[in-house]
């Protein structure tokens, strides 16, 4: 990333951050923030202007890795924007409701669109000159009628896509952690008499075995979906695992190895019971 490109989006962060900390409400907040993301856009699209790219390689890396930066902002600050505006009054029984039905939507998304995700998060590179260099439209590759309506100059085929896989990624933490808060009173740890049990393993372990329960349909007849479970083992084990989804993601994308902890888990019980049979 140039030096101006980087102090622009660095000099974005920080003016967020400072958004963050003074405004207390959401929606004071997320219109700030948009003003501020679509100003920074607007320099970047000056820049680029006054500095053309000199190869195409510059031009695949500012699109593919630069340019989405900027415009994942932009994007998560207007979902968090509508969310905070529909969010419901009923209590906090609808506003679980509601929340979970808009994380139903976001692992849609990922669900529709995995092979770019896969392509994107692997690093792949085959169709970079197709994704990332404007004006290489085809329209078989077109992920839906809007991108029609972009910017020939400031975006192309993918780099929006970029943008809203790591806006939605964002957004997924960012209504976790609503959802958590509002689950804190469901909180089985708050539960008089419980022994306090603390997971020193790691999240994307824990996130393994809770898709592994999930998936064997063992808990409610089945009925226990993974927001569920994700927040029930958060509350008993006093974490945050943040985006599940994505690390699931990352579970399916692995060459080897897709079910590493439930392998050592079966590993070690395996030798324990023949330890035992030894004895």
């Amino acid at each position: 990333m140039p030096a101006t490109i980087h102090q622009l989006y660095e000099q974005l962060q920080l003016q967020l951050g400072e958004i963050r900390s003074e405004e207390p409400g959401l929606l004071n907040q997320s219109t700030r923030c948009i003003a501020a993301c679509r100003d920074a856009i607007q320099q970047l699209k000056l820049y680029i202007k006054e500095h053309p790219f000199p190869s195409k390689e510059a031009e695949i890396h500012f699109f593919k890795n630069e340019q989405p930066l900027f415009f994942s902002q932009l994007i998560f600050y207007v979902k968090v924007f509508q969310l905070e505006s529909n969010r419901p009054a009923g209590g906090t029984g609808a506003e679980r409701k509601f929340f979970q039905q808009q994380l139903d939507r976001l692992q849609f998304f990922f669900e529709n669109n995995q092979e770019f995700y896969k392509y994107y998060r692997t690093g792949a590179t085959h169709l970079d000159e197709l994704y990332f260099l404007r004006g290489r439209y085809d329209l078989r590759l077109l992920p839906d009628d809007k991108v029609l309506a972009l910017d020939p100059d400031g975006c192309t085929l993918q780099s929006l896509m970029v943008a809203k896989v790591l806006a939605h990624e964002l957004l997924v933490d960012h209504i976790h952690g609503i959802l958590v808060s509002l689950e804190r009173v469901y909180s089985p740890a708050s539960s008089p008499g419980l022994p306090s049990l603390q997971w020193t393993g790691s999240k994307v372990a824990l996130i393994e075995l809770i898709y592994a329960i999930q998936s064997a349909r063992v808990l409610n007849n089945g009925q226990a979906d993974i927001k569920l479970l994700t927040h029930f083992f958060e509350s008993i084990f006093n974490l945050q695992l943040g985006n599940v989804y994505h690390v699931f993601q990352e579970m399916r994308l692995r060459k080897k190895g897709r079910t590493s902890f439930l392998d050592q888990l079966r590993e070690q019980l395996v030798q324990r019971m023949d330890l035992a049979d030894e004895r």
